[in-house]
């Protein structure tokens, strides 16, 4: 995922292919005997997020049926069978083993995106370019692109708990923080800081499981290992600082907050021209990705430019494109999966089987959401897969948590 779209639908597709026969074969073998399937702490996860998602695409689909461009609005939609990334991670990363190895192949995938990117910065130096001035984009073709990627890594990172690779994947996220730096991309500054905000608090979560159930932290040199990540951390902010720059980095962040700086004037504007449109069109907006054709019509006098491809904000987006209707049921598929995901922590614990998935997707929601305020994060397909990958393991877990009292209970 971190390193091409296209290679990873293509593994998704035949994952998916590779479950169908193995179901398939299983079925066989049993003879007709269905066992009662059971819920984990997420509860029933087909109502839970099936619900509003099938809402969700509904509200789409009939959104763009009614738009002036139906054809192109349509084709827009392409992006649903993404949505089988979430399915396909279900199934395959019930057993903790199984979600032990995914994760660590993502930061092996992480870990060779960082290296791209700081080899590109490297090279744009050789060239001349001032420090602050070049973006990494590094496998994933676009600096926003490739800033969220890193952003909603870092918690996922964090997941590792045991085993010899911990401190690794601990390195490899502050790469991730020094790259999501170089990218000068502020609204994946504030996502990654809002993202491990959740992170750091969701740790004081209490879980309700046996005692049994949660395993103590593991033990550790904790003075080699907090020395190793101390000068670490150092060496990632001389880094940053040295290929960056200080004032680049300094004024970059100061004009978050500045009315000065044009882009943030032409945000103001396409907030405005989004609230424009949600208005005249307000239930089911003007149709899935047709903003571009008609937001000249609709913009304001002070904006910067004179046509966006979209309103940079998730959810002035959605409204406006897919209508009041369309942002409703966006909302409640985003709260389904907190819920789930808060249910599963609440049960676990920050520990216990499934909490630091959770407390992974709850980071990783969190950091989209809050870069979504400033960014259409939601059409970016590179990001929305890893998004989906990271929020569904949680819900992997409950139900692996389901099968084992299942076979606790037949014995």
């Amino acid at each position: 995922m971190p390193l091409s779209i296209a290679v990873s639908e293509s593994a998704m597709w035949v994952a998916g292919v590779v479950w169908c026969v193995n179901w398939l074969r299983s079925e066989l073998n049993r003879g007709g005997h269905v066992p009662e399937p059971g819920h984990g702490p997420a509860g029933d996860v087909v109502s839970l997020v099936g619900t509003p998602l099938m809402a969700f695409w509904g509200i789409s689909v009939i959104s763009a049926l009614a738009s002036r461009a139906p054809v192109e609005s349509i084709w827009e939609l392409r992006d649903l069978f993404l949505w089988a990334a979430p399915l396909i991670t279900y199934l395959a990363y019930q057993h903790p083993r199984m979600r032990n190895i995914g994760v660590r192949v993502f930061g092996v995938g992480i870990f060779v995106a960082i290296l791209i990117g700081l080899g590109e910065t490297v090279m744009a130096m050789q060239r001349g370019e001032m420090p602050g001035t070049y973006r990494p984009d590094g496998t994933l073709g676009h600096y926003m692109t490739y800033a969220g990627a890193l952003m909603m890594a870092i918690p996922v990172l964090l997941t590792v708990q045991t085993g010899k690779t911990w401190l690794w994947h601990r390195i490899v996220a502050i790469g991730a923080v020094v790259l999501l730096g170089l990218t000068m991309t502020r609204s994946g500054w504030i996502g990654c800081f809002v993202g491990l905000l959740v992170w750091a608090l969701s740790r004081f979560v209490r879980g309700q499981a046996p005692a049994e159930a949660t395993p103590a932290r593991p033990g550790r040199p904790w003075a080699v290992y907090g020395t190793v990540l101390f000068v670490v951390l150092i060496i990632g902010a001389i880094v940053l600082l040295s290929l960056a720059g200080p004032e680049a980095l300094f004024s970059r962040g100061a004009s978050i907050f500045s009315l000065d700086n044009p882009t943030n004037v032409d945000r103001l504007a396409m907030a405005a021209a989004g609230l424009r449109i949600i208005r005249a069109h307000p239930w089911l907006g003007i149709g899935p990705g047709l903003m571009g054709r008609v937001y000249p019509a609709w913009r304001v006098d002070w904006a910067v430019q004179e046509t966006n491809p979209h309103l940079h904000n998730d959810i002035l987006n959605i409204a406006a494109e897919r209508g009041v209707l369309g942002l409703a049921t966006w909302v409640w598929l985003m709260a389904a999966i907190c819920l789930g995901a808060w249910r599963v922590l609440r049960y676990a614990g920050p520990l216990g089987e499934g909490g630091p998935e959770a407390r992974a997707a709850l980071a990783a929601l969190a950091a989209f959401l809050t870069m979504g305020l400033f960014e259409y994060n939601f059409s970016d397909s590179e990001v929305v897969v890893i998004l989906l990958f990271i929020v569904t393991l949680p819900f992997a877990a409950s139900s692996g948590i389901a099968q084992a009292r299942n076979a606790t209970s037949d014995e």
